[in-house]
């Protein structure tokens, strides 16, 4: 009777179930074994969408307000933390040896917010808000942007889908579709799309689609 390595069938297992990817840090390139995020989890990491409308590419072109520059690295601190499998994020911050420094800085994030609740509009408010920024900088972006970017398109599948292509004339068109079909725009965009892009796609449409019929209501009334 054949026996059966358990630890070799579940090195087989994982190898399916994740991928061994090699992601730059700090433009050298190191092998990492990640996860692709499901809906769920992708959504557990903040709210964002991966498509690119023409009043994004506007708003980028102006200098980023710190709450902004925030919001992005927390989302690519939490995907990052979600898909990486082998080292953890936990162990990553371990080997800099920054780890210790992480736990007392978020601890210190979450007395800010606390605090920041009972402390009514005025300059000792200001002062906290901007105490908490700088404090979620500080820990959101330890690890370099060149590796949390690999990471963060493998986690979202961003390379193997085609969100990247959708354009606003596309989302606009595919919303009025929907409207005559009564269904969603994902239905009339054909292409490679996981249900987080698909659920993106209508989210965007339907807030083009608003814009649009608002401006067409004031250019009547004129």
């Amino acid at each position: 009777m054949e026996t059966i390595n358990a630890n070799e069938t579940l090195e087989k297992i994982r190898d399916l179930k994740y991928s061994l990817i090699f992601a730059s840090f700090h433009g050298t390139p190191v092998p990492v074994m990640v996860r692709e995020l499901n809906q769920a989890q992708i959504m557990a990491c903040g709210d964002f969408s991966l498509i690119e409308t023409f009043q994004d590419k506007i708003r980028m072109k102006k200098k980023l307000k710190v709450k902004e520059i925030i919001a992005f690295a927390e989302r690519n601190h939490n995907i990052s933390k979600a898909a990486l499998v082998s080292p953890t994020y936990e162990q990553i911050f371990e080997v800099i040896g920054t780890e210790p420094q992480i736990k007392e800085k978020l601890k210190k994030i979450e007395e800010l917010k606390k605090e920041l609740r009972k402390t009514k509009s005025g300059p000792q408010r200001a002062a906290l808000e901007e105490a908490l920024d700088n404090m979620r900088i500080w820990v959101y972006y330890l690890l370099p942007e060149d590796f949390t970017a690999a990471i963060t398109c493998y986690a979202l599948g961003i390379d193997k889908t085609d969100i990247k292509v959708i354009s606003e004339k596309m989302l606009l068109d595919a919303a009025k579709l929907a409207i005559n079909g009564n269904d969603n725009p994902a239905n009339h965009i054909d292409g490679l799309f996981t249900a987080f892009n698909k659920d993106d796609i209508n989210r965007r449409a339907w807030i083009i689609y608003a814009e649009y019929k608002k401006e067409n209501t004031n250019t009547k009334r004129r």
